[in-house]
């Protein structure tokens, strides 16, 4: 054996005794990695959009309920004040026109924010991010299915999903993951105010109530 042929033998040999080197692509992560991060992504989005289609509902349930008892309140004061003219003083008949155009403006202002249609949309938008993180989250346990086409389908899906409807609060996030958040910031308390005003307005019709009820009783 010339000296030569020993020399590439025994570098071959070194090498394969040592193993391979490292390469370029094992720094990289794998496609799995990228599944498990846009699972958690995806599940705290739809988390978030869950509990902002049930607040949009509420709202929309609260206002119309204020509509409803205001417009009946002012009716049957209107026809109250046909039958005694002073029920509600002598300004009683100002009253009903400004309580009239109130409920008008109120009806206009909650159909221009359409709480119905918005939490319509963002159930239809929650739930296709819910089958988005399901499929991530089966895909983890699916090698055929780890790789980076895959991936990137998955996240272009994401990213349209994200565009296709309005995005949530932080109050909404707040509510859907409520762990180590303690403090009460302007942001809670401006969103809680909003969800509680409509309640707080019923006190209105109560009290245009107030003076037919004592009418009918005397």
């Amino acid at each position: 054996m010339s000296p030569a042929k020993g020399a590439e033998q025994g570098t071959a040999a070194a090498g394969t005794d040592r193993g391979p080197g490292p390469t370029a692509d094992d720094s990289r992560p794998h496609p799995r990695d990228h599944l498990v991060l846009l699972e958690a992504r995806s599940y705290r989005t739809y988390q978030s959009r869950l509990r902002a289609s049930q607040r949009l509902a509420s709202r929309s349930h609260a206002w119309n309920a204020f509509l409803m008892a205001l417009s009946t309140s002012t009716v049957i004061a209107s026809i109250a004040l046909l039958s005694d003219p002073t029920i509600y003083g002598k300004s009683g008949p100002t009253l009903l026109v400004c309580v009239s155009l109130l409920t008008l403006v109120a009806s206009l202002v909650t159909s221009g924010l359409d709480y119905s249609g918005r939490s319509r949309d963002m159930f239809l938008n929650y739930r296709r991010i819910q089958r988005l993180s399901a499929e991530a989250e089966r895909a983890k346990d699916v090698p055929e299915k780890q790789t980076s086409a895959y991936v990137e389908d998955l996240n272009s899906q994401y990213d349209a999903l994200l565009d296709e409807s309005e995005n949530h609060t932080q109050a909404d996030h707040y509510r859907a993951f409520p762990e180590g958040q303690r403090s009460w910031p302007v942001w809670r308390w401006r969103d809680s105010v909003l969800s509680v005003a409509p309640y707080a307005s019923l006190v209105l019709p109560v009290v245009l109530l107030i003076p037919f009820v004592h009418w009918m009783l005397s």
